[in-house]
């Protein structure tokens, strides 16, 4: 059964789905499949202090962690310039 849309969402999604060379369907399907995902992971409310403490370590640590490299190619680090394993 057909979802009825605002005039402002399908343009959005026809913009989208041009951009990203999908269908309509494809582009609402993904966003609504990620929004969900996002929706359903808990929340960090939902941590004690201590966990919360504990993430904040973990996050600040990843923050603190150098680039793999200058152009922001994590595959840079693994492979030389023909491909070949470094």
């Amino acid at each position: 059964m057909p979802i009825p849309v605002s005039a402002e969402t399908e343009v959005l999604a026809r913009r989208l789905a041009t951009i990203r060379g999908q269908s309509v369907d494809e582009v609402v399907r993904t966003a609504v499949r990620d929004a969900l995902a996002r929706a359903e992971r808990p929340s960090t409310s939902d941590l004690t202090p201590e966990q919360q403490a504990k993430v904040e370590r973990m996050l600040a640590r990843m923050k603190a962690l150098p680039p793999l490299d200058d152009d922001g190619d994590p595959d840079a680090a693994l492979y030389d310039d023909h491909g070949l394993p470094r």
